[in-house]
């Protein structure tokens, strides 16, 4: 399954600044019931973030995340990724998998060996990355299931049971969602909430034609916009906590297994760690209550949980310099 997501599905929703008052609670599978506090007053124009917040890295698409550029293959795209993460003493980053394709493919299978072997853990991104709006939940959780072979071939004592919905889908409708979180809540899965996203696959295939052109100045511009938008995205991820929930919340950062996300991992890691991020595996970020939410809210086109928490209560969106969607869909071609 290519796994570069379609823009579309992923462009952000409004640009515009406040804040109203909520009382969020709700319930996912396996966590009880939890209240989230939030804040008594609008929030403010300029927004006071923490000192020292923290994130967990995990990679979608693995092992095939986006396109294969010239003279790549899937085991030196993964083993440069593997050692980007050992090089900054990260260890145990999920990688969630979609199965479609491994079994006849001895690239892909060495990466995934490969993963595991470095001490990294794997989740469940669905067999074929289909697109919960786009089709039944009966059809949706067979392709969970149909899986989980895969998961358990290539990581037998992992714990793998930690779900990834495909571009953030969780239903576009309440009896879809409840239907999905019901099998999984069922089977023993902890739903993989996301908190930080910046669209960073959308930077791989403009990547490749500039390679195939040999083009110097789109690279660089890929690189220079490639931390920008992440740079922006995050702060605004960050300003979206404090007027869903009152406060920051242990970060979730979704990431592609991508050529060029592996590219520019050293500089998103200087970034990151240059704004005062500390590194903790999702486990134990999923034990903030944040990640236990069920809104109960139907969830077209996608989002992280934060965006899930404002749309369900008509919460207005920090502002923010959108993506360079025009000029990544033209560049180089």
């Amino acid at each position: 399954m290519p796994s570069v997501t379609p823009i579309s599905r992923l462009l952000p929703r409004l640009l515009v600044c406040a804040a109203l008052s909520i009382a969020s609670q709700a319930a996912a599978a396996p966590a009880p019931r939890v209240a989230v506090a939030v804040p008594a007053k609008p929030a403010p124009a300029h927004y006071h973030l923490k000192r020292h917040p923290v994130v967990a890295l995990t990679f979608d698409d693995v092992p095939a995340g986006g396109g294969l550029h010239t003279g790549e293959t899937r085991v030196g795209i993964i083993t440069r990724l593997i050692n980007e993460l050992n090089a900054n003493h990260l260890k145990g980053v999920y990688g969630f998998v979609n199965g479609t394709g491994i079994d006849d493919d001895p690239d892909l299978q060495q990466s995934l060996r490969l993963w595991i072997a470095a001490g990294m853990n794997i989740g469940n991104h669905t067999f074929d990355h289909p697109a919960l709006d786009d089709t039944t939940a009966q059809a949706y959780i067979h392709d969970i299931a149909i899986n989980e072979p895969t998961l358990r071939k290539y990581d037998p004592g992992g714990d793998w049971h930690w779900f990834r919905y495909p571009y953030l889908e969780e239903g576009n409708t309440v009896e879809k969602r409840e239907a999905v979180r019901g099998w999984l809540r069922q089977h023993g899965y902890r739903i993989a909430e996301v908190t930080l996203n910046f669209q960073d696959d959308d930077w791989d295939d403009p990547y490749g034609r500039c390679l195939a052109k040999h083009d110097e100045a789109g690279i660089a511009w890929l690189k220079q916009s490639y931390m920008e938008n992440a740079a922006e995205f995050i702060r605004e991820g960050r300003e979206e906590q404090l007027i869903a929930f009152g406060h920051e919340v242990p970060n979730v950062l979704l990431l592609h297994e991508t050529d060029f996300t592996t590219l520019m991992l050293p500089s998103l890691v200087k970034l990151l760690r240059g704004e005062g991020f500390r590194f903790q595996p999702l486990a134990k970020i999923a034990r903030n209550p944040v990640y236990s939410l069920d809104p109960d809210f139907p969830n077209p086109g996608g989002g992280s949980i934060t965006n899930q928490v404002l749309d369900k209560h008509n919460l207005r969106y920090p502002p923010f310099k959108p993506e360079p969607v025009d000029k990544l869909n033209d560049l180089c071609n």
